[in-house]
């Protein structure tokens, strides 16, 4: 009887894995739909960050309340710099199909568009977590998911790692991957890189010291 007790006790390895993989799929789905307008995108990474960072932290997580909440607060201030970023990529993708073309000078053209393209996923890494948890400008905002790309560089180069890995998985399988893009497609890579980015923040709200050792208040 302990050892069917055990098996069945909510908190074990399984279902505690089980409850996590139904959260990420939620918040995927809803991160999805609410991508769709194109315009709203933003406000919807946001809002899928805000809840990451709830899960990572194993804090008591009511998914959709906690999506649509941060989603409504930030959406207005999240379009422009979702609106920029989206152009951004734009002009990388033309400038990279028109440096594909260059003959000669496609690969020092290429490594560039390409250099320049993961500079800017690495500053919207760390923009829309900042947005979800700081009440700042946009400018700022965008300031310091600079200074957080580079100041904790092996960091940002893990997150880039694990975003490029999927991304690579997604390409060539992509027939086959399609019900976890629809299921975990987003929600999966960034819930492995809010485990990375945790760490920053904490050392940002002075809840650890450089070591990861927590910082004890009087």
């Amino acid at each position: 009887m302990p050892k069917m007790s055990k098996l069945f006790d909510q908190n074990n390895m399984f279902f505690a894995i089980m409850g996590v993989l139904f959260d990420l799929i939620v918040l995927n789905v809803l991160t999805l739909l609410c991508c769709i307008p194109i315009v709203t995108a933003g406000a919807a990474f946001t809002a899928m960050h805000s809840v990451l960072w709830r899960m990572v932290r194993h804090e008591e997580t009511y998914v959709a309340r906690q999506f649509f909440e941060s989603f409504k607060r930030n959406l207005r201030q999240s379009i422009l710099p979702w609106l920029g970023l989206l152009l951004a990529a734009v002009v990388l993708a033309v400038d990279g199909m028109l440096a594909w073309s260059m003959g000669s000078m496609r690969g020092p053209l290429v490594a560039c568009v390409a250099f320049v393209g993961l500079l800017l996923v690495a500053v919207a890494q760390y923009f829309f977590p900042l947005l979800s948890r700081y009440e700042d400008s946009t400018a700022v905002h965008l300031g310091n998911a600079a200074k957080l790309a580079f100041g904790f560089f092996p960091r940002t180069l893990c997150m880039l790692v694990i975003l490029a890995g999927f991304a690579a998985l997604y390409m060539q399988f992509f027939v086959y991957m399609i019900p976890l893009l629809l299921l975990m497609g987003v929600t999966l890579p960034q819930y492995c890189c809010a485990w990375i980015y945790s760490w920053i923040f904490r050392r940002i709200d002075g809840e650890i010291d450089a070591k990861g050792r927590k910082i004890q208040r009087p």
